[in-house]
């Protein structure tokens, strides 16, 4: 606990002079279930980056950013329509870019605000919250990540407890997704049962960052609680998730139809 409580003195000491003059990128891997919930273990894997200067940031997946600045304009729309019919005419499909994750989250110390950017029932929503202020209890317990000394966290969050691995050495408040708030980066998280696990496998300094989201003003307003019971909804109607009619699920022995329900798998937020 002496080396934590050490750490902490540090990461105060200097915090400001370092989230003032740094931008800051640092990779994850983000595992999670299929968003269709045909499966109850973290099978998808996406790439995702968080840019921050440590009062401000972006978590994003850059393949699907590459295909939003593009789409961001008509005339860019268009061209990449036009080039995906051609990939398709040759036979080239595996040309075409592809997204890789749907979502986006900001945050702002300015103003204390969040804000969401994510996709059902084929229409891109966004939502604002405040930004949170997670309980955390800090341990003792330590692991090493990247080269850092990593400590150990836990938190309940929109209905899932996490456990989190900050490192004071590198003095930001802020982690991937919408978890932030501990003394250090957060280079590692995950909810109970493994579901949903954000693992950091690189970081770096950046010079100009990016932090706007392309085409904001093309995603709908809607309230957090509606977003997840939309895309819960969604899997209840065919018409709206064309992929979920007429399959069978076998887990542990039991059969369900179309989806595991929501007491087997859920998505990352539960309090809906």
């Amino acid at each position: 606990m002496n080396r934590l409580l050490t750490s902490i003195i540090m990461y105060f000491a200097v915090m400001t002079a370092m989230a003032q003059t740094a931008d800051i990128e640092v990779s994850y891997r983000y595992s999670h279930p299929v968003q269709t919930m045909r499966s109850a273990e973290p099978d998808v894997t996406n790439q995702y980056i968080l840019l921050t200067d440590g009062s401000r940031s972006k978590f994003y997946s850059p393949k699907t950013e590459y295909i939003d600045s593009i789409e961001s304009t008509p005339e860019g729309f268009e061209k990449f329509n036009t080039f995906k019919r051609i990939c398709y005419e040759k036979k080239q499909s595996d040309q075409i870019p592809r997204v890789d994750g749907s979502f986006y989250v900001t945050k702002s110390k300015s103003n204390y605000r969040m804000l969401t950017y994510d996709i059902a029932s084929a229409t891109k929503f966004r939502w604002e919250e405040q930004l949170p202020n997670i309980k955390w209890n800090v341990t003792d317990s330590t692991m090493n990540l990247l080269g850092y000394e990593c400590f150990m966290a836990t938190a309940d969050y929109h209905g899932r407890k996490w456990t989190a691995w900050f490192a004071p050495e590198i003095p930001v408040s802020d982690g991937p997704w919408k978890l932030c708030g501990l003394p250090g980066i957060i280079l590692q998280a995950e909810c109970d049962g493994g579901q949903y696990r954000f693992v950091a496998d690189g970081i770096q300094q950046v010079r100009n960052p990016e932090y706007k989201i392309y085409g904001n003003e093309n995603w709908d307003p809607i309230k957090r609680e509606e977003f997840w019971r939309l895309r819960r909804e969604c899997l209840d109607n065919p018409s709206r998730n064309r992929g979920t009619g007429g399959n069978t699920i076998v887990y542990k022995g039991i059969n369900y139809t179309k989806y595991l329900p929501k007491n087997i798998v859920d998505y990352i937020e539960t309090d809906y």
